[in-house]
């Protein structure tokens, strides 16, 4: 089986902040200090790829919350709508994007589509070698870069990696997993990070520390662990085919049938149902693109959703555009 039938996404995220300007939430009321922020990161990026800028200020609530839902900002970035601002990668360069001024001045990020932690580091350390020749950083020889939160100090690096776990969430297992896991020195969110539930079985893992290990080390250290917790859903899975195979089928199809149907459809159902089809996907019952399934998943979030239609949407009027939506992008091939 395709670990990126497993893996959704991945994720390294690097926090930085300039030596000479004082941490974001002292920057209340200082536009003019936080603007050296965004223009220091600018100049970095004009020389590396496309991009388009977004201030905060500058957003509805709606347009801020559908870029959280799609994973380019943070929540904490979302309440900073004095300085906040973030660079989004176009092009080639998309899943890109360096947000300023949230909880650090600087965090350069790269997401991309399934398996491919080392290939994010390589993105966003391209970015980081330009900042340091751009600008001096918050350096401290003993403690590494310096951060806002005492839990980035070191490398300041977030490795991280989106799993669908629906084998071992089946199975029990996940309580295990997860346990192992937090033992190693990694953590366990939900989809939205600290705090957020794992719907539509749906786990973050990344490390838990960026202090006393080197970039390399971390990546080396998720990536083992990601390939056991692979090995294990793939077993999971095939186990809970061959145990009920006659039961999942119906499960998997009669969720098939729901989206492809459809004319109101709610997010807690989509999100069931959109399951049961990427799981019957992986174990080779419906012949569909999971990275389409992936990004229709966050395109059918609320905030998304009025996004598209280009207003705020009441929940009927959501229901039925991501009905809509879903049965223009499922079809079996």
């Amino acid at each position: 089986m395709n670990k990126n039938l497993i893996v959704v996404t991945s994720r390294v995220r690097l926090a930085r902040n300039l030596k000479s300007v004082p941490f974001p939430s002292m920057l209340k009321g200082s536009r003019d200090t936080a603007e050296i922020v965004l223009n220091a990161a600018r100049r970095v990026c004009d020389k590396l790829f496309k991009y388009d800028v977004q201030r905060m200020d500058n957003l509805t609530d709606i347009d801020r919350i559908a870029l959280q839902e799609r994973h380019i900002i943070s929540k904490n970035l979302i309440k900073n709508t004095e300085t906040g601002a973030v660079i989004i990668g176009i092009g080639d360069s998309e899943g890109v994007s360096i947000m300023i001024n949230e909880e650090d001045h600087i965090r350069a990020q790269c997401v991309m589509r399934g398996y491919g932690v080392a290939e994010c580091y390589s993105e966003v350390s391209q970015f980081d070698d330009r900042l340091a020749s751009e600008v001096e950083v918050a350096f401290d020889s003993r403690l590494g870069y310096l951060t806002a939160c005492p839990t980035n100090l070191g490398t300041g690096m977030r490795a991280s990696v989106m799993l669908f776990l629906p084998g071992l969430t089946h199975t029990g297992e996940i309580t295990r997993i997860i346990k192992a896991i937090n033992s190693s020195g990694l953590t366990v969110r939900g989809a939205y990070g600290e705090g957020s539930s794992a719907s539509g079985y749906l786990y973050q893992v990344s490390n838990q520390s960026t202090i006393g290990m080197s970039e390399v080390d971390i990546i080396a250290k998720v990536n083992v662990v990601i390939d056991k917790i692979c090995d294990a859903e793939i077993l999971a899975r095939l186990s809970w085919y061959k145990t009920d195979s006659i039961e999942l089928e119906d499960k998997i199809m009669r969720s098939f049938g729901i989206l492809k149907y459809s004319r109101l459809i709610s997010s807690n159902e989509f999100i069931e149902h959109i399951s049961n089809v990427k799981l019957g996907l992986s174990l080779g019952m419906l012949d569909l693109d999971i990275n389409m399934l992936n990004t229709l998943t966050e395109l059918c979030q609320p905030a998304n959703l009025c996004h598209y239609g280009g207003r705020k949407l009441n929940e009927n009027e959501r229901d039925q555009l991501r009905a809509t939506q879903v049965r223009d992008k499922i079809d079996l091939r």
